[in-house]
Order: structure tokens, then C-alpha cells, then sequence
């Protein structure tokens, strides 16, 4: 298991910095892509990933939230994660080609879509604690 006290969150979404902020230490980001980025940035500088940065059914131009958790592993071998962040920055970027994510929902629709980030997270803690 891992200790969720070193875990690092990468999210745009701040219902979920708002519950889990203070069991793990987040990094808000200003955008889907933004947490994408930093994620594949971390990734490349050693940490590991413990949340699949595509979960849930969603397409990467649907939804404009997303939280990821990665786990600092320096030394190790993270060929894998690196590949995988790789291809999903590359999906959401093809994805933007096909139909540009819009620039905002309505606030019943967002937070609807942050419901289903938040429950993401919700479900993975317990997992990896």
C-alpha cells in the first residue's frame, strides 16, 4: 500500500481539493489539459501513477475535470507511466481535434461533471491507503 500523506493530486477540480486536501497534498491546476501536462511532467521527473489519468467513461473534450494521483518512486523503473500519460496527453489532444472541449458548462451541468471526478477519486482512495 502506499501512504497517502506522500501521494500527490493533480486536479482542476476544487470540490475535490475541498475534500481531500488536507490528507494529500494537491496541486491545482487551471484546466484539464493543465493537469495532463504537470502530471506527464512529474511522471518524466520519477513519480509514479496510481490513478489511470483517463478514468471514467468520459471522452477527454466531455468533461473539463480531471484529478490525478501520482506517488514519488525516484530510481525506479517508470517506462510504463510514461508511456501510458503519453498516450493520454496524445488522446486529449486528438480529441480537441475532433470536438473542442467548451470553454464552460452551466453550473449544474459542471457540477455534475465534478461529481463524477470527485467520485473517481472517492473510490481510488481507499485503494491505494
Amino acid at each position: 500500500m502506499w501512504e497517502i500523506e506522500k501521494a500527490i493530486l493533480l486536479t482542476n477540480n476544487d470540490r475535490v481539493v475541498d475534500k481531500f486536501g488536507d490528507k494529500i497534498h494537491c496541486i491545482m491546476c487551471k484546466d484539464y489539459e493543465e493537469v495532463m501536462i504537470k502530471t506527464r511532467d512529474m511522471v518524466y521527473s520519477g513519480n509514479k501513477l496510481l490513478t489511470h489519468p483517463q478514468a471514467s467513461s468520459l471522452k477527454p473534450n466531455q468533461t473539463l475535470y480531471r484529478s490525478i494521483i501520482i506517488y514519488p518512486k525516484e530510481g525506479e523503473d517508470n517506462t510504463e507511466d510514461i508511456m501510458l500519460i503519453e498516450k493520454c496527453v496524445e488522446t486529449f489532444r486528438q480529441w480537441q481535434g475532433i470536438a473542442k472541449s467548451p470553454e464552460s458548462y452551466p453550473e449544474d451541468v459542471a457540477n455534475d461533471f465534478k461529481t463524477i471526478d470527485l467520485s473517481v477519486i472517492e473510490n481510488v482512495i481507499p485503494r491505494i491507503c
